[in-house]
């Protein structure tokens, strides 16, 4: 079993190596990626009074609050992926579905950023976005139903398949978040590539327990 983990781990890595096979969307993203110097960051939630803890159940990530207040893209990127459907149901509380409306971002500082319980969304999957650009809208989709409108957010390595538990928040956005809400330039860059080899295997390991039903 040891040795299957292996050759898994290493045929996932090939597949975020700089000579795996390539799309040509992928090329297209690559040709408008900004570089590093051009990173801008951007607060990702509009208005007055919007509030966020200073940690979060189980893992790292922010619950922003403020209810209809605007969710802005934190940095240059495209969306990759979108859930313009809610289908989480109390009775069974699939852990796939918690999130209600959710948007997933790759940014050109090779980070991935997570947003859900979100309101009314304003892009589109393959949408390339700039910082600070309008996404959507603070909502309670989801398991947030009863709860303060409030947008989960969460940091995390950019994984080859979407996969719940990374996805979700692997790195703590607040020092970020502050950073950004003062107009300090702060990138997670180098916090993600550093957890990023320290622990190589997380993407298989989460798919591995998504397909197992777990929450993945």
């Amino acid at each position: 079993m040891w040795i299957a983990v292996v050759v898994a781990t290493t045929l996932l890595s090939a597949t975020v190596l700089p000579n795996a096979p390539r799309s040509d969307s992928d090329e297209a993203s690559d040709s408008l990626r900004k570089k590093r110097s051009e990173w801008r960051y951007t607060f990702p939630v509009s208005g007055p009074e919007v509030f966020y803890p200073s940690d979060h159940l189980d893992y790292p990530a922010a619950d922003l609050t403020g209810c209809r207040q605007l969710v802005r893209s934190p940095i240059s990127g495209v969306i990759v992926d979108v859930r313009d459907v809610d289908t989480w149901d109390a009775t069974t509380d699939e852990p796939g579905t918690r999130g209600g409306l959710t948007i997933t971002l790759h940014g050109d500082d090779f980070v991935r950023y997570y947003f859900s319980h979100l309101g009314r969304l304003m892009v589109k999957k393959g949408q390339r976005v700039e910082s600070g650009q309008k996404i959507a809208t603070v909502g309670q989709s989801g398991n947030a139903r009863n709860t303060l409108c409030h947008v989960h957010f969460g940091i995390s390595r950019i994984c080859p398949m979407s996969e719940q538990n990374v996805r979700r928040g692997e790195i703590w956005p607040q020092p970020y978040l502050d950073d950004w809400k003062r107009g300090i330039n702060t990138s997670p860059n180098r916090e993600v590539r550093r957890l990023t080899l320290r622990n190589p295997s997380a993407c298989l390991l989460a798919a591995a327990a998504q397909r197992r039903g777990g929450d993945g």
